[in-house]
């Protein structure tokens, strides 16, 4: 078990992946470590997630929860073209990419995940929000994989950093604009970092 993360909301964005090889055809899984500060995880009910289970991150489900598909928070247009691209190549082509178009923040975080949207990088995004990233429908391996994924890329691209989320039973019927705002605390107490990065 090497993630951290909250069974309110499972946020991930204290993973820090080293040493990333460029997918999985080696079967090797990169080093993480945790830049959580010492007494704060229990304050935010954190817990581990076991990387090499196949069930729902912090055992939610047995299986997977969710529609099969990531919500993109603050991500541009161009962002969001180029991860649909890198998930194909990785042969996670059956995970749907969805923009966070405005009016979502004022639904759940379900209806958000369960929407259809041809090419979310035409979708009008929402702005002046936390870049975020919502992880549905996936094992906690496959969760943890994707993030790794994304990182690697990001790094070679100059992306700025993401928070990183999964959908859960708690947090599924939760706006998810009152979502961005407990997980950016969260994060923030845990990591000590200041706001994330938001888009214009």
């Amino acid at each position: 078990m090497r993630a951290v993360a909250s069974y309110q909301h499972l946020t991930l964005a204290t993973i820090t992946p080293r040493g990333l090889s460029r997918r999985r055809a080696r079967g090797g899984r990169a080093h993480r470590s945790s830049t959580i500060r010492t007494g704060v995880e229990e304050e935010t009910n954190f817990a581990p997630i076991d990387g090499d289970s196949d069930d729902a991150p912090g055992g939610v489900a047995d299986g997977r929860f969710g529609p099969e598909c990531v919500l993109c928070v603050g991500f541009t247009r161009e962002e969001l073209k180029v991860w649909r691209e890198i998930l194909n190549e990785i042969g996670a082509d059956f995970i749907r990419v969805n923009a966070c178009e405005k009016n979502a923040l004022r639904a759940p975080l379900g209806r958000a995940l369960e929407a259809t949207q041809d090419d979310a990088s035409s979708v009008k995004q929402a702005l002046g929000v936390p870049r975020m990233m919502f992880l549905s429908g996936m094992s906690s391996t496959e969760v943890l994989e994707i993030i790794d994924v994304y990182r690697e890329e990001s790094e070679a691209r100059g992306w700025a950093p993401c928070v990183f989320a999964c959908a859960v039973p708690k947090n599924y019927e939760t706006n998810v604009g009152d979502l961005l705002a407990e997980i950016m605390d969260d994060h923030e107490r845990l990591t000590g970092a200041g706001s994330c990065e938001m888009n214009p």
